[in-house]
């Protein structure tokens, strides 16, 4: 993940601030409570200690992704969370923010159902295979969705599946959610 993004990506994302534009009102609570929300959470000084130095000094961008997954979790309040790839830092972040949650690894997920299902760049090939393996109100994240052709390639069939519902595209990450009693809508959120 880039430190510090492009700033032509965050101006041609502008029209996609905050929600404006979006008359969802599930989309424009997700947007507003939990991808902005700015209040310091229980947990973020504790785990502030897990970023070098000069990213917690600065307030870049990793610790702002992780501090929206920290949310994204108390959010769904997911009972399971299945991480797929090595994503230690992301799994210290949802595990502060849902100590209830039991934890899967990839060989429990394909016996049974996660709410939270958390997908790293090097395992984005594996993404349309867990789409099975998600409940009906759980929610997918992937990492990396514009880091080059192939995984945009991929989050683009993994939005346009009929089993997903409403998405997020934050750039970083993509948010699929597979709740079908709301309209199927993509969201581009200037993240």
């Amino acid at each position: 993940m880039r430190l510090i993004r492009h700033p032509w990506i965050w101006f041609w994302r502008l029209r996609h601030r905050r929600g404006y534009g979006v008359h969802s009102p599930f989309a424009y609570n997700f947007i507003s409570d939990v991808v902005y929300e700015r209040t310091a959470f229980y947990s973020y000084r504790k785990l502030s200690w897990l970023h070098p130095w000069w990213v917690r000094y600065m307030g870049l961008y990793p610790q702002t992704c992780r501090r929206m997954l920290f949310r994204l979790a108390n959010y769904v309040h997911p009972r399971s969370i299945a991480l797929v790839g090595n994503l230690p830092t992301e799994q210290a972040y949802m595990a502060a923010a849902v100590p209830s949650a039991k934890w899967l690894d990839e060989s429990e997920l394909n016996q049974g159902m996660a709410d939270l299902i958390i997908v790293s760049r090097e395992k984005q090939a594996e993404a349309l295979a867990l789409l099975t393996h998600i409940s009906a109100q759980g929610a997918l994240v992937m990492e990396g969705i514009h880091a080059d052709k192939k995984a945009f390639a991929m989050w683009n069939r993994l939005k346009n599946d009929a089993r997903t519902g409403v998405t997020f595209d934050l750039y970083t990450y993509g948010i699929l959610f597979f709740n079908h009693q709301l309209h199927k809508q993509h969201y581009i959120v200037n993240f």
